[in-house]
């Protein structure tokens, strides 16, 4: 991992990441190690399956592929 700045919050390293959700999309994100994201960017959002009632989604999830 390259180390893409440091974090406005907390002065910890901003690592550029890309991994595979629960529901198999891409997940993009650039955020400290800490958990401060600067942005995140959910490829084919539009297409998780929402609640009708509320349209919100229930569930994103995230792991790690190593």
């Amino acid at each position: 991992m390259e180390c893409r700045g440091y974090c406005k919050k907390c002065q910890a390293p901003v690592f550029f990441n890309e991994t595979t959700d629960w529901f198999g999309n891409t997940v993009t994100t650039l955020n400290c190690w800490n958990g401060h994201y600067k942005w995140i960017n959910i490829k084919d959002l539009e297409e998780l399956a929402a609640d009708p009632e509320t349209n919100v989604v229930t569930y994103i999830g995230f792991f790690d592929l190593k």
